[in-house]
């Protein structure tokens, strides 16, 4: 029997590329430069398009808005949530933010319920210690005599992890510690950003990845690459926007197929940026599917013809150099 991935248990959509901050640990940095305040935003097209697409395919994954950039710098990001909630009413819908969209007029509490009257369930806050957001988001929840939704504190209460499913009903705001002081929980790992947050490996890893086999990461314009930490989108799977088979036809694609054989073997060293990657995953024995029965072949030459067809021609977005690949570069 021929192997086919089953469907992905989370998909990432990237409302707006670009962000109001620029953290130094944050694979932003090597796509846009410092004084760069642009952004893309996905159109409200697109995100029907897509939220159609899973509604057709009868997919159940988690939907979470974020990936490149701050998902409340779009115009009409509650219009977004709408559009996905009127195809998608069983799913849960997730939005994890620096919550810089939520200081605009009529403020944090009215912006959050409108959000959560739009349909979202969780809003994962990334309380950032080193910018006056944080403070400002709080004074505002703490001086509100009444909220629609429920507040919770992760990791400190280690029960309200921001990735569990809690289902489409759910009205939560959950204030996550920041990532780059955090001890415990499952937000206190960073990672290189396969090189465009902070320095690329060496060595390569040794060791499985379960992202392109549960996760998708469908960015603004609808392109996919292998995985949500490949910023530049090196790895180009293709466009869920195109050709017949739309979001299936890039989640089953030759491309993406011949790289989960590699990272099933936990050879990082053939596909790239995963060389150069260092995020760990968990439960990778549970792979390929999410018993881990599903039989792969072994990955040949005709997988490695697929990689290097996706890693040719240019990314899907423009690099900018950090200063160690600048070094590297002069040598």
């Amino acid at each position: 029997m021929k192997f086919k991935q089953e469907a992905p248990f989370a998909i990432q959509i990237e409302f707006v590329e670009g962000c109001n901050l620029y953290c130094d640990f944050c694979g932003l940095q090597g796509i846009r430069g410092a004084k760069d305040k642009t952004f893309k935003e996905m159109s409200h097209s697109t995100a029907i398009n897509i939220a159609h697409q899973i509604m057709e395919l009868g997919w159940n994954p988690r939907i979470e808005f974020a990936m490149h950039g701050e998902p409340t710098m779009h115009s009409e990001y509650a219009k977004m949530v709408r559009g996905f909630r009127k195809y998608l009413p069983n799913q849960q819908l997730m939005m994890t933010s620096n919550g810089g969209g939520l200081l605009r007029p009529p403020g944090v509490v009215d912006n959050l319920t409108e959000l959560f009257d739009a349909g979202l369930n969780i809003f994962a806050f990334d309380a950032y210690e080193y910018v006056k957001i944080k403070e400002k988001v709080d004074a505002q929840l703490d001086a509100a005599k009444h909220l629609k939704f429920d507040v919770h504190r992760y990791p400190d209460e280690p029960e309200f992890s921001p990735h569990t499913r809690y289902g489409h009903k759910a009205r939560m705001f959950i204030r996550i510690k920041d990532i780059s002081i955090a001890e415990k929980g499952t937000h206190s790992v960073l990672n290189n950003h396969t090189g465009c947050g902070s320095k690329p490996l060496r060595e390569p890893l040794v060791a499985r990845c379960a992202k392109p086999f549960r996760e998708m990461s469908i960015r603004w314009d609808g392109n996919v690459a292998i995985c949500c930490n490949d910023w530049r989108g090196v790895f180009k799977v293709g466009n869920v926007l195109d050709g017949p088979h739309g979001i299936a036809g890039v989640w089953h694609s030759a491309r993406l197929d011949s790289a989960r054989r590699y990272l099933m073997k936990g050879d990082r060293a053939s596909v790239f940026p995963c060389t150069v990657c260092d995020a760990k995953s968990h439960r990778v024995g549970l792979l390929p599917d999410k018993k881990g029965q599903t039989k792969m072949r072994d990955p040949d030459e005709r997988d490695m013809a697929k990689v290097t067809e996706a890693l040719a021609g240019n990314p899907y977005t423009e690099p900018v150099l950090r200063d160690y690949e600048l070094k590297r570069k002069k040598k």
